[in-house]
């Protein structure tokens, strides 16, 4: 399988080599923590995005691609929402409407789990919105109550509207086909846009840039909350072994100090989690090395937020 490959590669072939089907962009919503990455990560059947009890666990807009038979859904993970308090949050909005207008279906995730609450509300009114055809799927059935469920159900299709409704767990897998079945029929008829084996728009750069945050943000979230990221200075590849070196930045020294550890023990984890994830995507030896470094306030430079790829667009 290619599990990162550019866009550009895609477009190598005369699309008429593709075959037709059931094909369309469908735009995936929801607030923090719903289970939005671990949807998509479940359907696909591979680690694509951070998975994460944080917020802003997803910065960028992830295509992820689910090919069958008789259908190519182009999937669009994107930020939870919530309300923007710095420059990376309003771009990462930007870019949740953004995706909304341009694709064909909006697929709506809640949790089941957890009250109704002011972001729940703020996902409700983008999807009334939309003018898209929706899907609400109520997640988390898995954990949550029967009157839970249905008390979720209700206070979003309050605001929504008449919408069609999908219990599912993103984590168990529970009603995930019978909700991909129903997408699939709402799909336009067209060509494939992407080669039947191809997972997603993304290197594996970018795959393991997530990947290595999310090992970080396992393990030192509740002192360094949302002020970490990562990015990957070197990749050396051969057959058996890659190697990579990276560095992660955080926004004051004291954060950097709690990153490292006592002689190095929180980064010595950190790089000895990130080894164990990447070796299961990526289907090889991995050696990961970790510098840790201090970028003042980045999360309100739009220059480290634009050099550093941080999230996918800046105005």
């Amino acid at each position: 399988m290619k599990k990162g490959v550019c866009i550009e590669d895609a477009l190598i072939k005369d699309i008429s080599e593709f075959k037709e089907g059931r094909v369309g962009f469908v735009t995936i919503l929801g607030r923090p923590n719903v289970g939005k990455s671990t949807f998509i990560n479940k359907v696909l059947g591979y680690h694509l995005t951070a998975v994460s009890i944080r917020p802003n666990t997803t910065r960028k807009k992830w295509l992820g691609i689910l090919s069958d038979e008789k259908s190519q859904i182009i999937f669009a993970d994107t930020p939870g929402v919530h309300s923007s308090k710095n420059k990376m949050q309003l771009a990462m909005a930007g870019s949740i409407k953004s995706n909304i207008e341009k694709n064909d279906l909006v697929l709506c995730i809640c949790d089941a789990s957890r009250d109704f609450g002011s972001e729940d509300g703020r996902v409700a009114e983008i999807v009334k919105e939309s003018d898209k055809p929706v899907v609400l799927a109520v997640n988390k059935v898995d954990t949550a109550l029967p009157e839970q469920i249905a008390a979720m159900t209700e206070r979003y299709l309050s605001v929504i509207g008449d919408a069609t409704v999908f219990e599912i767990s993103s984590k168990e897998g529970t009603g995930v086909t019978e909700l991909i079945d129903w997408i699939q029929s709402m799909l336009p008829e067209g060509p494939f846009l992407f080669p039947e084996d191809q997972l997603t728009d993304v290197i594996e750069r970018d795959i393991a840039e997530e990947i290595i945050r999310e090992a970080a943000n396992e393990l030192v979230y509740q002192e360094v909350p949302q002020s970490l990221t990562v990015k990957i200075d070197t990749w050396n590849e051969n057959e058996k072994k890659i190697k990579i070196a990276a560095t992660l930045f955080v926004e004051r020294n004291a954060q950097k100090a709690i990153v490292i550890g006592e002689k190095g023990s929180m980064a010595k984890q950190i790089m000895k989690n990130a080894r164990a994830k990447l070796r299961v995507d990526l289907g090889k030896f991995v050696d990961v090395k970790l510098s840790v470094k201090v970028a003042p306030d980045w999360q309100n430079k739009k220059t480290f937020l634009k050099e550093k790829g941080v999230i996918d667009v800046i105005n």
